[in-house]
């Protein structure tokens, strides 16, 4: 088969992939583990170590949610009291819970969403 035949039938391959909903799904699994470790983050008994808020009644850990689409993913708190517990008030001090889940668990999330273009890209026939 000439070169060019092949290159052609390649270049269709990729115009059947739909790019948008592969990284829709990543996106979206990315930020459902975010959140996953977020809550988990939130999940600490009252004495133990207090670099994130404790748990008391589950409702900042209840309060986390996420959102994505083909461009972006969110993580973040309906609560009143995420912003004070995330960056520290007057009187409390910063026991922040998203910024550090989201750093720590970035290498991870961006293998993966790496991981699945790479497997689009190989289902290409």
């Amino acid at each position: 088969m000439p070169a060019m035949t092949r290159i052609g039938e390649l270049a269709a391959a990729l115009g059947r992939i739909d790019f948008d909903a592969v990284q829709r799904a990543a996106l979206t699994h990315a930020a459902e583990r975010i959140a996953e470790l977020v809550r988990e983050k939130l999940s600490g008994a009252p004495g133990d170590a207090h670099d994130a808020p404790w748990l008391e009644s589950g409702a900042l850990r209840d309060s986390i949610a996420q959102d994505s689409d083909a461009e972006r993913a969110v993580v973040g708190s309906t609560s009143e009291v995420a912003v004070d517990q995330e960056l520290g008030t007057a009187h409390v001090p910063p026991r922040p819970f998203l910024a550090p889940v989201a750093a720590a668990s970035s290498a991870e999330l961006a293998e993966a969403i790496g991981a699945a273009f790479a497997a689009a890209l190989r289902d290409v026939r």
